[in-house]
């Protein structure tokens, strides 16, 4: 039977579009795959990314609190000293004040016996003693304070924490990693997510632009049918109306398509009926002839016009079974 050309075209072209909208599904099924991969490969890193920042932050506390214990006991010692040391400053002076008065009584007392009243010497010795004492009291006292300043200073070295930023720094370095791993995690799924959108875009295009050339095929296809349905019921009608003549020996003439026919029952056994049309004999057979068989049911069973190649056939259901079989 002969082909359609703008119906081969339409095929052509709908076969086109399913095949690319089947790659470009598939390439959308595989990106999804890999977003999906991706974005368990992302949220592992946050997690990671998450635990080393808590720890960062822990070891972070924990230096600040050792910081600021640190701080607390150096305070201390400070305060003690600068306290210490301006009450040293003060008892200095004073106490040099009591050195000189003593120098002082004890020259009036060595004047006084040697060059004056004798009787008041030991006055001015006791001025002087008195002097003395109060001196070393104050430089007692000085000599106390001191210890103190020098003993807070030791116990502030032997109590103050000594702290190391190796666990900070550590745990620091750690985070940086987590977080540079999470960040290249999170880009690449992002790329990922976008081609897998793009091929979704894709597909959506290649999906709509097949469902419309098959939806043109299908058409095409219902119109095509409809003019060969139509066509073969010409031609069956045409036979049927060649083989109203009278039979008269092996075979009878007849006319189709205004063409002169030769009309032959087979004597096989068939039952089948050969009509020969079209040709350059005057009876309708011989070169370029048409041929037309019909079975002892009256159905016409194959077709073809004259000057028609042999597979060009209108109606052939030895070769494929046609359900509309025509009865004449």
């Amino acid at each position: 039977m002969s082909r359609n050309p703008e119906l081969d075209r339409l095929k052509t072209e709908k076969q086109s579009l399913f095949e690319q909208k089947q790659a470009a599904f598939q390439r959308f099924k595989d990106l999804q795959e890999r977003t999906n991969i991706a974005h368990d490969v992302m949220q592992s890193a946050w997690d990671e990314r998450t635990r080393a920042r808590e720890h960062m932050n822990r070891e972070f506390e924990a230096r600040q609190s050792a910081y600021s214990h640190r701080d607390s006991v150096w305070d201390e010692y400070g305060r003690i000293r600068d306290y210490n040391n301006s009450r040293i400053e003060s008892l200095k002076y004073e106490a040099d004040a009591e050195h000189r008065a003593m120098q002082d009584c004890f020259e009036q007392a060595s004047n006084a016996y040697q060059y004056g009243d004798k009787s008041e010497a030991p006055y001015y010795s006791q001025q002087g003693h008195e002097h003395k004492d109060r001196r070393d009291a104050l430089n007692a006292e000085i000599s106390e304070l001191a210890r103190e300043v020098k003993q807070a200073k030791a116990n502030a070295e032997a109590s103050a924490p000594k702290i190391s930023s190796y666990a900070f720094d550590s745990a620091k370095s750690a985070f940086e990693s987590a977080k540079t791993r999470h960040e290249s995690a999170q880009a690449e799924f992002k790329r990922l997510k976008a081609m897998r959108d793009s091929a979704k875009a894709e597909f959506d295009r290649l999906q709509a632009q097949f469902k419309q050339a098959q939806a043109a095929f299908n058409h095409k296809l219902e119109e095509v049918k409809s003019e060969r349905t139509a066509k073969k019921q010409q031609a069956v009608d045409k036979v049927n109306m060649a083989l109203v003549h009278e039979k008269g020996g092996a075979f009878y003439l007849g006319s189709i398509f205004g063409q002169d026919a030769k009309i032959r029952q087979r004597n096989d056994g068939s039952g089948k009926t050969d009509v020969f049309f079209g040709g350059l004999s005057a009876a309708g057979d011989g070169t370029g002839h048409g041929h037309a068989i019909i079975d002892r049911d009256g159905n016409v069973t194959y077709l073809r016009d004259a000057w028609q190649e042999h597979d060009d056939y209108l109606i052939d259901d030895a070769r494929k079974r046609d359900t509309n079989t025509h009865k004449i």
